[in-house]
């Protein structure tokens, strides 16, 4: 019954930390203990043990031996890596869609570029609106690979996504408007896809991914001590 307990509290903390390293609530780089968060949950050091181990694992935390535990900085690298991967597996299943998509198809892809329109004019905070905004985008995306019968691959992509996760809200929290484009971007790839114009879908996915990336210098420099290198 203690482990039992004890899995669950660390599952627990576990998700709790993750979504606030994700967040930005945790900036990278910054030191985290497991004495703190035992405090701050209400439980003892064991789960917060095995849920920093898991962070670890998925290279959120980094552990510095006689040091102390801190949350890892973003790789710039390793975002490059991932975009260029979903680039070419997102445009190839896009193309696959040209041949298949149906009214059906458009009605659930509709219902999600709702969700996302009323959650950009509701009257939550812009931090907030950020990262729910975040899981909608995350969702709409999804949407397109289960439609295509590949939801595993997108699966196997979000895994890989840790840093880029981070790299997004920082952009989406700091950037111009960067929300409201996403929207549109994603308004404009269900419009092609209705059309079956495949040309088109292939700049709007290229745009899409690439553009907050690109256009992010400036608060890459602003929070320089976020990142890998920049911060040697």
């Amino acid at each position: 019954m203690a482990q039992s307990k004890n899995n669950a509290s660390s599952n627990i903390v576990y998700e709790c930390l993750k979504k606030d390293i994700l967040n930005l609530k945790l900036a990278p780089g910054c030191a985290i203990s497991e004495t703190d968060m035992a405090s701050k949950y209400s439980v003892s050091r064991t789960p917060v043990r095995d849920a920093f181990k898991a962070l670890a694992q998925e290279g959120l935390l980094e552990v510095k031996p006689h040091i102390g535990t801190f949350v890892s900085l973003i790789d710039i690298n390793q975002i490059s890596d991932v975009l260029y991967i979903r680039k070419v597996i997102e445009q190839s299943i896009l193309k696959d869609l040209c041949s298949s998509f149906c009214e059906a198809d458009t009605l659930k892809l509709e219902f999600s570029l709702n969700n996302q329109k009323q959650l950009l004019n509701n009257d939550n905070s812009c931090d907030d609106i950020a990262s729910q905004f975040i899981k909608y985008d995350n969702n709409f995306h999804k949407l397109i690979f289960r439609i295509a019968g590949k939801e595993s691959i997108w699966d196997m992509i979000f895994g890989l996504n840790q840093h880029y996760e981070r790299f997004r809200a920082l952009i989406n929290l700091y950037g111009d408007n960067n929300i409201q484009n996403l929207y549109k971007e994603h308004c404009a790839i269900v419009k092609a896809l209705n059309e079956k114009d495949y040309n088109t879908l292939k700049e709007h996915i290229n745009k899409h991914i690439y553009d907050g990336f690109k256009n992010s210098s400036n608060i890459i420099m602003e929070y320089s001590h976020y990142f890998v290198n920049y911060h040697e």
